[in-house]
């Protein structure tokens, strides 16, 4: 059968996202992720720099060897003052892939040659980026460190150019040719620039590192999955299974257990989250046997008290009818005793002295009706008496199956005219007990006298014992086949004066004798019945009820118990 579950406001997208953003495997992620985007982002542009740096310094050293190659290449034109070849020779090497253009200075700025024949006797800004190395200060510089001879600078159209200056050294064969005029103290005779294109160069390194940084973002998101997938496998699942274990036993599931097998932190705590949860258990089912147990001895001390409550009510009533049966007894036990004489002797003094008539018959019968009214009377005073004195137990050793035999024996006249089939089942293997056998053979003989009158069509009649578990007291029952006792009359029938039995059968003080009687031996006396399925009369009797009447005393517990 289907059970309707109230899940609550359904969870929305932000809700959701708000969740994952507290818990602690998205933040361990985050920051995971953040310092490796940070680190990696630093490699990746520290390693831009120091590869632009080295990429600029190998350019740098090759532009200042082909700026070598280029001084040396005009080296002899220029000292024979072939104008003509120089120009030819610049040009061409100006065409050259890579290479913007190539001037030579004088000392005063002027262009003498230039792969741009439009630039040729200019004159440059000595303040100028290509000047200013040498003529930074008021003195030009005689030598220009080799580090310091390229410059790089962007053109107006955007692209940068690398510009190495090579100054042309006064050499011996120059101030002594004789196609020139230059004194031997002049150093510097002019300044090779040689400018060369770094557009090329700058796609190539832009490319590279458009690649480099695709290749970074496929790196810091493969690291990030990677990172997502530890976190996801190391946090996020245990974490999971603790939450869940907590939310179950803290929906009163004992039972649970987190199936985590690991031999870190959180595995130890899943194994102390075990090792608890049954903990719990153990401490609950002890509560709950506990509590079972409590319950079982409350329920138990409660019939208890309600069986000491029933009895004390029965002791209290049969004392007080008691007293009252023995005032009323002893009352009418002289006038019915006088009766009965004077009925006696009137009925002798009529048989002799009136001859037989019809009148006399009367007499006679009206006579024998006064007798045997005051007989029963008589019975009745005399049953009174017995349930009022209610005489102390003269224990002695006694045979229970003896007893039964015997007061089977008084009642078998009883028995044969109802009809009574009798049968007797004695399986007590050790029928010694102390009692007081008279009042035991009473106690039998009254219940089997109700068990003949329960049956007034005749039928079975049951004798049995059996041994009790504790060996510490003997069991005999009696049953009948009768019409059974009514669960409204259950209750009452140890009460005295109370009857089913028409009044020419009983007055109702024959089971109030025998619940007096097991009372005085420390027994119980029980009732199995219902309408039509016949009575049970089970009786318990201890082997030593002085011991049992002590072990009562000092336990504060009332004695004889009818059930």
């Amino acid at each position: 059968m289907g059970v309707g579950v109230n899940r609550g406001p359904a969870t929305t997208i932000p809700d959701k996202l708000r969740s994952l953003g507290s818990t602690l495997s998205f933040k361990l992620f985050l920051v995971l992720s953040l310092k490796i985007f940070v680190l990696f982002g630093g490699y990746v542009g520290l390693s831009r720099h120091f590869q632009s740096r080295t990429l600029e310094n190998e350019v740098k050293a090759e532009a200042y060897r082909s700026s070598d190659l280029i001084k040396q290449s005009l080296y002899t034109s220029m000292l024979r003052n072939e104008r003509e070849r120089t120009y030819a020779m610049i040009r061409l090497l100006a065409a050259e892939p890579g290479v913007g253009a190539i001037r030579i200075y004088n000392k005063q700025g002027e262009i003498k040659f230039s792969s741009d024949e439009g630039e040729i006797g200019q004159s440059v800004d000595l303040r100028a980026e290509a000047c200013y190395v040498c003529h930074a200060t008021a003195d030009p510089l005689e030598a220009v460190p080799t580090k310091e001879r390229a410059r790089i600078y962007r053109k107006e159209e955007g692209h940068r150019v690398l510009g190495m200056i090579n100054p042309i050294q006064n050499a011996d064969g120059c101030w002594n040719a004789r196609c020139h005029a230059h004194q031997a103290d002049q150093s510097i005779l002019g300044v090779l620039d040689v400018q060369m294109s770094m557009e090329a160069l700058d796609a190539a390194v832009a490319h590279s590192r458009r690649q480099v940084l695709a290749l970074a973002i496929g790196i810091i998101l493969l690291a990030m999955a990677l990172v997502a997938v530890i976190v996801y496998r190391a946090v996020h699942r245990p974490t999971h299974r603790l939450r869940q274990g907590t939310e179950e036993l803290a929906r009163g599931n004992l039972d649970v257990e987190i199936a985590l097998r690991r031999s870190d932190e959180l595995g130890a705590l899943a194994m102390s989250f075990n090792h608890m949860a049954r903990s719990l258990k153990a401490a609950d089912a002890e509560l709950r046997a506990w509590s079972q147990t409590l319950e079982d001895r409350v329920q138990e001390k409660t019939a208890e008290l309600d069986q000491m409550n029933r009895q004390i009510i029965q002791v209290e009533r049969s004392a007080s009818l008691g007293r009252m049966a023995a005032t009323v007894a002893h009352e009418l036990n002289n006038p019915l005793s006088g009766i009965l004489t004077y009925a006696k002797l009137i009925t002798k003094r009529i048989a002799v002295s009136l001859p037989e008539s019809q009148e006399r018959e009367r007499m006679l019968e009206q006579l024998e009706l006064i007798r045997s009214e005051s007989l029963r009377c008589g019975n009745i005073v005399r049953d009174l008496l017995t349930y009022a004195r209610g005489r102390s137990a003269e224990l002695q050793s006694v045979h229970l199956h003896a007893l039964i035999d015997r007061a089977l024996r008084l009642v078998a006249h009883h028995v044969e005219l109802g009809g009574v089939t009798t049968t007797t089942e004695l399986s007590l293997q050790d029928d010694r007990f102390m009692a007081d056998g008279e009042q035991v053979v009473q106690a039998l003989i009254a219940l089997l006298i109700n068990a003949v009158e329960a049956m007034p069509d005749g039928g079975p009649l049951i004798v049995r014992t059996v041994d009790e578990p504790s060996r510490g007291s003997v069991c005999l029952s009696v049953t009948d086949g009768g019409i059974g006792i009514p669960d409204e009359v259950k209750p009452h029938i140890f009460d005295p004066f109370f009857s089913t039995k028409n009044e020419a059968k009983g007055v109702g003080l024959g089971l109030p004798v025998v619940y007096g009687i097991v009372q005085r031996h420390e027994g119980t006396i029980a009732v199995e019945s219902g309408r039509g399925r016949g009575t049970t009369f089970t009786i318990t009797l201890p082997r030593d009820p002085e011991q049992v009447a002590r072990d009562r005393a000092r336990a504060g517990v009332g004695e004889g118990v009818a059930e």
